[in-house]
């Protein structure tokens, strides 16, 4: 067994992030560590480049100087995970992050912004003030998590392989904890050819159709499945192409298909008032 240069554990909480997430700038990876010394986090992340642990994308170009950089998972790191037994198939995903384009690394960088937003939601309630009916609190997934035994580890038997799933909870009438809505996320590509998002739809609408998420989640209703779209006209593109698509469905009433573009998605958030749903095929 290879002896790899001893690490803290706060430099191995940042490879578990880079892990889950892929791909993260420093200011993400300050913020999903909950520290507030920026100094901290740049000593960590130097030491861990100088070990081989992790590798960035930096630019020293006048104009894109100002940009943090991009942190993902080394040699040494992907060593380490190995030793530690995570999922063999999935780790060797992690060779090839060097040559990622950047429709992908923006696609995590992205997602990743969610996922903050959701902790931050999260650690809101943690505060010492009275709980309230209408407080609302996340738990999600990454393709990382459902990968390694985790709560939607099913999806990956499914012809449905989402970016990103979480739930959204909150209190009943009798201050019971209650599942509000489940959702998956899918981020298009700007790559990505139209014909393949209209093959993914399909897929969508298929499982959303059945009862697989109903019978595996011991919830009523599927999930509320989300499209980032790269364009506006993408989005246009995809909400006919689904409102085509559940003239099909077995049962559309059921079937809820919510698409953003990817610039509201990022200057906005998840959270906010950007999803457009598609509307039902009216019955002749």
């Amino acid at each position: 067994m290879t002896e790899l240069p001893k690490i803290t554990m706060r430099q191995k909480d940042i490879l578990s992030l880079l892990y889950k997430h892929r791909f993260l700038n420093r200011i993400q990876i300050q913020a999903l560590l909950g520290h507030k010394d920026a100094k901290n986090t740049n000593l960590w992340l130097k030491d861990l480049r100088e070990k081989r642990y992790v590798e960035w994308i930096y630019s020293t170009h006048f104009a894109e100087k100002t940009k943090p950089a991009v942190y993902y998972l080394g040699i040494n790191a992907i060593r380490r995970f190995r030793q530690v037994g995570v999922h063999e198939g999935y780790i060797l995903k992690y060779y090839r992050e060097s040559g990622r384009s950047r429709a992908f690394i923006d696609r995590c960088i992205l997602l990743a912004d969610a996922c903050i937003a959701f902790r931050q939601a999260n650690r809101t309630l943690t505060s010492d003030r009275k709980a309230r009916k209408d407080d609302v609190w996340f738990y999600y997934e990454t393709e990382a998590d459902m990968a390694e035994d985790g709560y939607y580890e099913f999806l990956n038997d499914t012809e449905i392989h989402p970016n990103l799933c979480y739930t959204k909870h909150g209190y009943d009438e009798d201050w019971e904890e209650v599942v509000i809505a489940s959702y998956t996320v899918e981020v298009f590509d700007p790559t990505v050819p139209r014909y393949s998002m209209r093959k993914r739809l399909k897929e969508y609408v298929k499982f959303l159709d059945g009862e697989e998420w109903q019978d595996e989640m011991k919830e009523d209703d599927p999930p509320i499945a989300l499209f980032v779209c790269p364009t506006k006209a993408d989005m246009i593109y995809c909400k006919r192409a689904t409102r085509k698509l559940l003239e099909d469905a077995w049962d559309a009433e059921k079937i809820h298909m919510r698409f953003a573009t990817t610039e509201s998605a990022k200057t906005q958030g998840f959270r906010a008032k950007i999803w457009e749903e598609v509307e039902l095929p009216k019955d002749d």
